[in-house]
């Protein structure tokens, strides 16, 4: 498995994996028109934006997982936006492949994301790799809300 910057040409991959694993995680919780809709617009225009970047884990020139990071607050933070797998793939390295270019591109900034409170899966992944939910939140389906979680600012070395 490689790890690449992702581009234009991978849009259908990324909104095609990004709908599979939303449907693993949430299940029975996601509305059907949420379900339903077209994420390729939105993962075009992150594709374009100057404080997005994508990076895409490929394995046999197929996209198996992605993740989106974007520079927040004058690029002193680091949203952790979206970091997907394949189904099939889960369990396999690929998060592990992803999350460790992530930080290593972070060079001991601060970081942030949302879970979705349900996702038991993605909570164990990000307490073990240095993570911690805060009181923050913001709706999310089934009544259930999103949280953000933060990993401190390191020092590198």
């Amino acid at each position: 498995m490689i790890v690449r910057r992702g581009g234009a040409d991978d849009v259908d991959a990324i909104a095609a994996l990004h709908e599979r694993s939303r449907a693993a995680y949430y299940g029975d919780a996601l509305d059907a028109e949420d379900a339903q809709r077209d994420r390729r617009p939105m993962w075009r225009r992150l594709l374009r934006e100057s404080d997005a970047h994508v990076l895409c884990a490929v394995e046999d020139d197929s996209v198996v997982g992605f993740l989106c990071l974007r520079w927040q607050i004058k690029e002193v933070e680091v949203e952790l936006h979206s970091l997907y797998v394949d189904p099939p793939w889960f369990g396999a390295g690929v998060a592990d492949a992803l999350h460790e270019r992530f930080v290593e591109g972070l060079s001991g900034r601060p970081a942030h994301l949302d879970v979705w409170n349900r996702n038991e899966r993605a909570k164990a992944f990000y307490r073990r790799r240095g993570w911690s939910p805060s009181d923050q939140t913001r709706p999310g389906p089934a009544g259930t809300p999103f949280v953000t979680w933060r990993r401190p600012a390191r020092l590198r070395g």
